[in-house]
């Protein structure tokens, strides 16, 4: 399948695509494009109420930032498809993603971290700063002195207990972030909630009164 070039004033978007985008990543997606100019070509077909011009099924963002910066082509690739199966790729197409593994997550963004400074990253990442930060503090911890800490706190005679509370979207990503890298430091399987307690030790120690 051959990627063309079609002329903005060609292209339409699709009135039934149900598939948005925060202005925050929004605005990522635009520095993105400002920085690299590459992007992935967007998916259309040939409009058939409109002889000559295309319909957008995947890329509607994409468009819509490439249009403002001013391009008066864009890159496609061109699916003969008829009105159903346009709209069972627009629900799919723009749905479909698989998830990040938060520890590999993690490590990338490590390795980005000595490449880019944190306003870069916060510019061109949709994760959140806060989230950027986190990694950076647990990227300076030492890791093997927060491992130590699980062993100290693991004891059958312990009964479990079970802690309540509630946390925001990206409050939960930066928790099992952190939990995450605490295994991968720990070399060894062990729970969420050893992780935590490991994790909550380690930090109380080092901001405890007189260290």
């Amino acid at each position: 399948m051959m990627v063309e070039e079609i002329a903005t004033e060609l292209l339409v978007a699709h009135p039934e695509n149900a598939n948005h985008m925060s202005g925050d990543v929004l605005r990522k997606l635009r520095s993105h494009l400002e920085r690299s100019g590459r992007y992935e070509p967007l998916v259309v077909r040939p409009y058939p109420q409109l002889p000559g011009r295309f319909q957008l099924l995947n890329g509607h963002h994409r468009f819509r930032v490439l249009k403002e910066l001013g391009h008066n082509s864009v890159r496609c690739l061109v699916w003969d498809v008829d009105d159903d199966q346009a709209r069972l790729y627009l629900a799919t197409l723009n749905r479909l993603s698989g998830k990040d593994i938060p520890e590999r997550r993690a490590a990338l963004i490590e390795n980005l971290l000595g490449a880019f400074d944190l306003d870069d990253l916060d510019e061109l990442l949709p994760d959140g700063k806060r989230q950027i930060e986190a990694v950076e503090r647990l990227i300076r911890a030492d890791l093997g002195d927060l491992a130590a800490h699980t062993e100290q706190l693991r004891g059958d005679d312990l009964l479990p207990v079970i802690i309540d509370f509630v946390v925001d979207q990206e409050g939960n990503r930066q928790i099992h972030l952190a939990l995450d890298m605490f295994r991968v430091a720990h070399g060894q399987a062990i729970s969420n909630g050893e992780a935590l307690v490991g994790l909550a030790a380690f930090f109380l120690e080092r901001c405890s009164p007189g260290n």
